[in-house]
C-alpha cells in the first residue's frame, strides 16, 4: 500500500512532537526502515504502548490504513492521537478538513470531545442533529449565524406568500365577483363566458315590450341537475338557483386551487433561494474547517455535501459495525486518505433482512452485512490489505479477558491497571455463570431479537442490580445489564423501572417504540440510574459490572437453539464490557452445545475456575463466614440487609466503644445517625452518679430522683431530679394559689405560685366591672376597661384599688315594652324609645297583619271564634272586644300523649299535659303559680287549669286571671265564676309575661282585654301617622301663603 499522496511532497514530514511532550520527533514516511525506531520512541515518550505506536505509524503511512482494535485495546486513543498529528501546526499541508465518521450519534460526540478535552482543535463543525452533548451542540452546523443581505427581504416575501395563504384558507367570502371570475372563464369556459357577456346583439335580450311579456310568462325554474350536467349546458339563465349556486362554488374552489397552486410555486422558489444561500454559507464554513464529524448514516444522507467538501482525509471509528456501502459513498475522487479503526471481530454491520446477512445459509451468497473493513483483512475475492493489531487491552480484569483470549484473540495482553481491579463487594467470585433450566417465555412478537423472554432471568437481573446498588455501586457506570433480546429488555426495563432511572441507548429505545403500541414512556427521575442495552447497542461502552442476561432455555426441546448468540462477533462483545465483574445467567450445558467454537470454550474454562453453579454466590463484606448461593430471586430479601450486608449483627465498633447491635449495613459504614442503645457507663462530675441515659443520648444534667425538695416560696417539690435539687431558685412552683387584685379588688383564683413569686404583673380580664350604672343597669364592660377610663380621675392609685368612675356608655339593650308589643331593641338611652320599626302583632285566627307595625291596620270583621258549650259563642266580630263570660270549666279533651288537658274549656289546647314526665325540664322547673311562688312539677293540675302564653310558658289559670285584671272587666271570680259584664276601665296597659316580658296576645280567655288594647293600640297609630301628615299639610299651606303674600309684595 502507498502512502497518502499528501506525504508524497518534497521534504514532507510528520512533526510527531504534539505526542512526546514536545520533544522533537519526525517521521519520514518515504524511510520505511525508520518506522521501527520511530514507535520505539513513540511508546518510550507518549502515553501511547508499543502496539498503539505501530498502528499510529501504519495509520501515517499508508494510504488506506486498517486498525484492528480487541475490545477495551484503546482504539479511540489511538484514533485522538493521529487526529493530533494531523492537525499539528507543522503538519498541516493544505489538506483540507478531516471527515471523521462514526458509526453512533454517542461514539462520534465522545470522539470529538476528546478533540476538545486536549486542546487539539475547537474548528469542529458537526452535522446531524442527534447529539446529546451540550458541549458539541455548539458546534452543530445549524448553529452557524449566516449573514447575507438577501435573507430579510426573501422572509419578507415568504411571510407575505404565507400570509395570503392563509387569507385564502381562513376567507369567509362567500361569493366571487365578476371581476374575479371573468378572466377565469374567458380561459377556461369561453361558452359561460359568453352567456355572462352582456352585449347589444345578444339574441337573448329584448326591448321593453319584451322584457315585459318575459316576465309576466316567467316559470321559475327548480331543478336539480349535479354539477357534471350543468357544465355541459350554457344556457345559464334557465338553471335553478340552486343550480346556480353549485356552478358559483365549483368556479370558487378552482380559482382560490389556482391561487394556492400559484402561491406554492412562488413559495417554493423563495425557500430554494434561500436554501441556496445557507448551503453556500455551509460549504464555506465547511471548507474553512479542521473537522467534519458525522455518523455513518449521515455520510450516505450527505454524500452531495461530502463531493463539494472534498475531503483529502477520512478517518472512520469502529470501521467493522460500518455498511460497506456507507464508506465507499463517503470516498471522492480527491480520498488521498482513509483510516479504519474498527474490529472485525465484533459486530458486524445491521442488515434489515437476515437472509442476506453472513450468519444465515443463503446470506452468504450476498454477504451485505460484511463490512469494508472485514473485506480488506480477509482478502477474499478482493484484495488483502495488512492491518495492524493493537495487543494491551486495559479494559477488563484477567478473569474476563481470558474468555476471549482464549477464543478469539491468542495474542491479548493485559494491561498493569486490570491487576489492581478490587475484589467486587459482595460476591465470592469477580466472574460467574449463574447456571438454570428455568424455561424461557415465548412472546407475541415474530421478530428474531424480539421473540424471547425468560421471566426467572428478569427477576433475578432486578434482585442482583438491587443488591449490588446497596453494596456501594451507585455510579452510573458501575452496572449495566447486557441481553440479546429486545424482547427480554422490555421486560427488565418494566422491572427496573419501579426502583431505577433506566439508562436506554437511543436506537433500543427506537427499537422499542416500534414494538409496543405506546411510545416508551421517558426514564424517572430517580437518584439511581442502571444502564439498560441489547448487545447490539454496546460495542464500544463499558461498565465495573455487567449483568448479562443469556435468555435461551429449551434444552428439553428437540428444536432447542441459542439464535444468534451462536455469532462468535456479538458474543464477543457480549463477554468483553465488564471491567471488574460479569455475571451471567442461562443455561450453560444448552449453550456449550449449541456454539463449540465459542461458548463451549467459554463455558469449559469457567467451569475449571467453579465459577459455574446453580445459583449466585454472595458473601458479606464484613462477615466473610456468611454466605449463600442465590437460586431463586426471592432469596435475595431473606438472606440479604435491606442496607447491604447480611442479617447478622454489625458488630463493627463505634465512636463511644460499643459494638454496633444493628442489623449489617453496609450502605453506612462510617455509622452516620446510628443511635447506641446500650447504657451510658459515664458519672457526673458534681454528685457521681452514674448516668442512667442511653449511650447515644446526651448526659445533659443528673436526672436520678431524689424524691421531695421544699422551693424558697415554701411549697414542697413532688419527684423532684437530681440536677433540681442544686437549683431550685430556677424551679418555676405550678401550685396554684388564689390571691387579690390590688387594682380592683376582684379576686383572681387558680393562679400558678412562681407567677406571683415573679411579681408578673395581672389585669382583671376574665371579670365585668358590675358596678350599679344610673340607668339602673350594671356595668357590663370588662373590669380592666373600665380601670384605664379612670386613671386619670384617680390620683396616687398605686398599689390601692382603682375607683371605677368612667364606665363609658351603657352598652345594656333598653327592653322596655313598647305600646305596640315589641321590646325596645336600642342600646340604654334616655328619654322616650324610638318608633318601633318591627313587623305588626296583630293576628287572629283568621289572618295576621304584615304591615310595618307602624302602620294602622283594619280590624277583623269575622265572627268571633271564642265559644264553647257552657258558656255559648261570642256573638261580635273577631276584632271587637268579646262580650260573652269566660268559662272556668276544665277541658275534657286529650292531650297528644293520651293524658286528660289540663286547659278550659273553649280555648286552644296546650302542646303539654299536666304529667310532669311528659313535659321538658325546663318547663317542670318553671313557676307556674307566680303569687304563691310554686312550680309546675308542684302544682295540684287536678285541681288546679292551664294557660299556656304563645311565648311558651305556662301558668295557673288563677295565676293569670289576676295577671290580666279579670276583675275591671267581669263580676265574679276564679274560683266562683263570671256572672256578667263590666264597662271597660277608663285606661289599659298591655299585659306581659312574668318570665320573658313578652307581650301576651291570642289567648281568647282574654280576649275582651287583649282586644280592647289592641283597638287603643290602633287608634294611637293612627292618630300618630294622620297627626303627621297633618303636620306636613300645614307646613305646604304655610309654605304657599308665604309664597303668595311675596308675589303681592312684588
Amino acid at each position: 500500500v502507498k502512502p497518502p499522496k499528501y506525504t508524497e511532497a518534497p521534504g514532507f514530514q510528520f512533526d510527531l512532537s504534539v505526542l512526546c511532550n514536545d520533544k522533537r520527533l519526525t517521521l519520514n514516511v518515504a524511510n520505511t526502515h525508520t518506522y521501527d525506531d520511530v514507535a520505539l520512541s513513540i511508546n518510550e515518550y507518549s502515553r501511547l504502548d508499543k502496539s498503539q505506536a505501530k498502528a499510529l505509524i501504519s495509520a501515517l503511512t499508508r494510504e488506506i490504513a486498517l486498525i484492528e482494535g480487541p475490545p477495551g485495546t484503546g482504539k479511540t486513543v489511538v484514533g485522538i492521537e493521529i487526529m493530533k498529528v494531523l492537525l499539528a501546526e507543522n503538519n498541516r499541508a493544505n489538506i483540507g478538513p478531516i471527515l471523521t465518521i462514526c458509526f453512533t450519534n454517542h461514539a462520534l460526540d465522545q470522539f470529538l470531545e476528546h478533540l476538545l478535552d486536549q486542546n487539539i482543535t475547537k474548528n469542529i463543525v458537526r452535522l446531524g442533529t442527534r447529539t446529546k452533548s451540550e458541549r458539541i451542540k455548539d458546534f452543530m452546523l445549524g448553529k452557524v449565524s449566516v449573514k447575507n443581505s438577501d435573507i430579510p427581504f426573501l422572509m419578507g416575501a415568504l411571510e407575505d406568500v404565507e400570509n395570503e395563504v392563509d387569507e385564502i384558507k381562513t376567507s369567509l367570502k362567500c361569493h366571487v365577483t365578476w371581476n374575479d371570475v371573468s378572466e377565469y372563464l374567458k380561459d377556461g369556459y369561453r361558452e359561460f363566458y359568453n352567456k355572462f357577456k352582456i352585449d347589444s346583439d345578444d339574441d337573448e335580450f329584448f326591448d321593453e315590450y319584451d322584457e315585459i311579456q318575459y316576465a309576466k310568462n316567467y316559470e321559475k325554474p327548480n331543478t336539480d341537475r349535479p354539477l357534471d350536467v350543468l357544465l355541459r349546458d350554457y344556457s345559464i339563465w334557465r338553471m335553478s338557483n340552486e343550480e346556480r349556486q353549485k356552478l358559483h362554488n365549483y368556479w370558487r374552489a378552482k380559482l382560490d386551487e389556482e391561487r394556492l397552486l400559484n402561491l406554492q410555486t412562488v413559495h417554493e422558489g423563495i425557500r430554494q433561494d434561500l436554501n441556496d444561500i445557507y448551503d453556500e454559507a455551509r460549504r464555506q464554513i465547511l471548507l474553512n474547517s479542521d473537522v467534519i464529524g458525522m455518523t455513518t448514516s449521515g455520510a450516505a444522507k450527505f454524500q452531495n455535501l461530502i463531493k463539494y467538501i472534498d475531503p483529502k482525509i477520512i478517518i472512520c471509528e469502529e470501521a467493522g459495525e460500518v455498511l460497506e456501502a456507507h464508506i465507499l459513498s463517503a470516498l471522492t475522487p480527491s480520498t488521498q486518505h482513509l483510516i479504519l479503526i474498527g474490529d472485525h471481530n465484533q459486530l458486524r454491520p445491521h442488515v434489515a433482512t437476515y437472509s442476506l446477512s453472513i450468519e444465515s445459509y443463503k446470506g452468504e451468497n450476498y454477504q451485505l452485512d460484511k463490512s469494508l473493513f472485514e473485506r480488506l483483512v480477509d482478502g477474499k475475492n478482493t484484495i488483502r490489505i495488512e492491518k495492524t493489531r493493537l495487543l494491551t487491552q486495559r479494559r477488563m480484569r484477567k478473569e474476563i479477558s481470558d474468555l476471549i483470549r482464549y477464543t478469539i484473540y491468542d495474542d491479548l495482553e493485559d494491561g498493569e491497571n486490570t491487576t489492581e481491579y478490587p475484589k467486587i463487594r459482595g460476591a465470592q467470585h469477580n466472574v460467574y455463570f449463574i447456571d438454570h433450566r428455568n424455561p424461557e417465555d415465548k412472546s407475541n412478537s415474530d421478530s428474531a431479537m424480539q421473540s424471547h423472554v425468560n421471566m426467572f432471568e428478569v427477576k433475578m437481573v432486578v434482585e442482583m442490580v438491587k443488591y449490588f446498588v446497596k453494596y456501594g455501586y451507585t455510579k452510573p457506570e458501575d452496572i449495566a445489564v447486557l441481553t440479546p433480546y429486545l424482547g427480554q429488555m422490555i421486560k427488565i426495563k418494566e422491572a427496573l423501572s419501579e426502583s431505577f432511572a433506566v439508562d436506554i441507548d437511543e436506537r433500543d429505545a427506537q427499537d422499542m417504540d416500534d414494538v409496543e403500541e405506546e411510545k416508551i414512556n421517558t426514564p424517572k427521575s430517580l437518584h439511581q440510574r442502571v444502564i439498560l442495552r441489547t448487545v447490539d447497542n454496546f460495542q464500544g461502552e463499558e461498565a465495573n459490572i455487567v449483568i448479562i442476561s443469556l435468555v435461551r432455555n429449551n434444552s428439553g426441546n428437540k428444536y432447542s437453539s441459542i439464535g444468534f448468540l451462536k455469532s462468535k462477533n456479538r458474543s464477543n462483545v457480549l463477554l468483553s464490557r465488564a471491567r471488574e465483574g460479569m455475571y451471567l445467567i442461562g443455561n450453560s450445558e444448552l449453550m456449550a452445545s449449541k456454539s463449540e467454537d465459542m461458548w463451549a470454550t467459554v463455558v469449559n474454562i469457567l467451569r475449571q475456575r467453579n465459577q459455574v453453579g446453580p445459583g449466585m454466590p454472595i458473601e458479606c463484606k464484613h462477615h466473610p463466614n456468611c454466605k449463600n448461593i442465590i437460586t431463586k430471586p426471592g432469596q435475595f430479601d431473606e438472606v440479604c440487609s435491606p442496607t447491604g450486608g447480611c442479617r447478622s449483627a454489625c458488630d463493627m465498633p463505634l465512636s463511644c466503644g460499643h459494638l454496633c447491635t444493628e442489623e449489617c449495613h453496609f450502605n453506612n459504614l462510617d455509622h452516620i445517625g446510628v443511635k447506641c442503645r446500650k447504657p451510658c457507663k459515664k458519672l457526673h462530675s458534681e454528685c457521681g452518679h452514674q448516668c442512667p441515659k442511653l449511650c447515644y443520648k446526651d448526659c445533659g444534667n443528673c436526672n436520678v430522683p431524689v424524691g421531695e425538695i421544699i422551693l424558697p416560696c415554701g411549697h414542697t417539690f413532688h419527684n423532684a431530679e437530681c440536677w433540681e435539687n442544686k437549683t431550685k431558685e430556677n424551679i418555676r412552683c405550678n401550685t396554684t394559689i388564689d390571691i387579690v387584685l390590688s387594682d380592683c379588688g376582684h379576686p383572681l383564683p387558680n393562679i400558678e405560685c412562681w407567677k406571683v413569686q415573679s411579681e408578673m404583673e395581672f389585669t382583671c380580664q376574665f371579670l365585668n366591672c358590675g358596678m350599679r350604672l344610673e340607668c339602673g343597669h350594671k356595668c357590663s364592660n370588662k373590669c380592666f376597661k373600665c380601670q384605664e377610663r379612670s386613671i386619670s380621675q384617680n390620683s396616687r392609685y398605686k398599689n390601692k384599688i382603682i375607683e371605677r368612675i368612667n364606665h363609658g356608655k351603657c352598652r345594656t339593650k333598653c327592653n322596655k315594652l313598647l305600646y305596640c308589643g315589641h321590646m325596645c331593641e336600642q342600646s340604654c338611652h334616655k328619654g322616650e324609645c324610638r318608633p318601633c320599626n318591627g313587623k305588626c302583632l296583630v293576628s287572629c285566627d283568621h289572618k295576621t297583619c304584615s304591615k310595618d307595625c307602624l302602620e294602622p291596620c283594619a280590624v277583623c270583621a269575622k265572627n268571633c271564634s271564642w265559644e264553647c258549650k257552657h258558656r255559648g259563642k261570642c256573638e261580635l266580630s273577631c276584632g271587637i272586644p268579646c262580650n260573652r263570660l269566660p268559662c272556668n270549666e276544665r277541658c275534657d279533651k286529650k292531650a297528644k300523649c293520651g293524658h286528660n288537658c289540663a286547659g278550659i274549656c273553649g280555648e286552644i289546647c296546650p302542646t303539654h299535659c299536666a304529667n310532669a314526665n311528659c313535659v321538658p325540664k325546663k318547663i317542670n322547673n318553671q313557676v307556674s303559680d307566680i303569687f304563691n311562688n310554686i312550680k309546675f312539677s308542684k302544682v295540684d293540675w287536678n285541681k288546679e287549669k292551664m294557660v299556656a302564653l304563645p311565648c311558651g310558658h305556662i301558668y295557673t289559670m288563677k295565676s293569670m286571671d289576676k295577671l290580666m285584671g279579670m276583675k275591671e272587666y267581669y263580676e265574679g271570680s276564679s274560683e266562683g265564676g263570671w256572672i256578667s259584664v263590666k264597662s271597660f276601665p277608663t285606661s289599659t296597659s298591655i299585659k306581659k309575661c312574668p318570665a320573658c316580658q313578652a307581650s301576651i296576645r291570642d289567648i281568647r280567655r282574654y280576649g275582651r282585654i287583649i282586644k280592647k288594647y289592641t283597638l287603643e293600640t290602633q287608634n294611637r297609630k293612627f292618630m300618630i301617622k294622620y297627626d303627621g301628615e297633618l303636620r306636613k299639610i300645614a307646613k305646604r299651606i304655610i309654605a304657599s301663603f308665604n309664597e303668595m303674600k311675596g308675589g303681592r309684595n312684588k
